[in-house]
């Protein structure tokens, strides 16, 4: 079973919607057959819908099977820790923290780990786990369980973030489009990152470089709407 491909795979449906044998084939320099037998293995895990010729992703159900936590956690990982290192810089002793459930915003976690007296509020569940035990003040949204992504969503997370101001707000999405939109797949978790924004006096998004120039269907904000964008080669 060749991850690296399915992975490819997933990338190319979440920007497309629908992708046919013959294009995965050529894209991805493998044997039709080789990217059909992905396609079957994708589907028993809930990923996509084989079509014929093909595969598609539903846009109203993007949220729903987005691409699994772990997944997402290795995409770009060396990047993601040196943007998470230059986050950590703007973070002060004392401070209350939003982060949402995104694998960028966990990579902060160890840098936070050096800092003292911080309450960091999030609604990603790895999140909490990895706070309690680095023995950090921590408050979980609580609220309904995305499976897909380990991240608590719904009405009561949104809810439970407006109850709480924060100094400073890391967050991350799927994409950063070439007039500025920032965007992403999963409407749920970010109704929870509009919240986060509202409430905070300092808000950035965490940016690898696969993020930019890329545009998906459910905006949070515009790029002048927050106060800097964080990439590895700095704000």
């Amino acid at each position: 079973m060749n991850k690296e491909r399915e992975r490819a795979i997933l990338q190319i449906l979440v920007e497309r919607k629908k992708v046919t044998t013959k294009e995965l084939s050529a894209a991805l320099y493998a044997s039709e057959p080789s990217i059909r037998r992905d396609l079957c293995e994708l589907e028993k895990k809930r990923l996509l819908r084989r079509v014929h010729g093909g595969a598609q992703i539903e846009e109203s159900a993007l949220s729903d099977i987005k691409l699994p936590f772990l997944l997402r956690e290795i995409e770009s990982k060396d990047e993601k820790i040196k943007i998470a290192g230059r986050a950590a810089e703007l973070v002060h002793d004392g401070d209350t923290v939003f982060l949402d459930a995104s694998t960028s915003a966990y990579s902060i976690l160890p840098f936070l780990a050096e800092k003292s007296d911080l309450i960091v509020i999030t609604n990603g569940i790895r999140a909490l786990t990895y706070l309690g035990e680095a023995n950090i003040n921590c408050i979980g949204t609580g609220g309904e369980v995305m499976n897909s992504c380990l991240a608590f969503v719904g009405e009561d997370a949104c809810r439970s973030v407006e109850k709480y101001n924060a100094d400073i707000c890391f967050f991350s999405c799927r994409g950063l489009s070439d007039d500025g939109r920032l965007t992403d797949i999963s409407k749920q978790e970010n109704e929870v990152r509009i919240r986060m924004i509202g409430r905070s006096e300092r808000t950035y998004m965490l940016c690898t470089a696969d993020k930019k120039g890329r545009l998906f269907y459910h905006t949070i904000c515009r790029k002048e709407d927050i106060d800097g964008i964080i990439t590895s080669q700095g704000l």
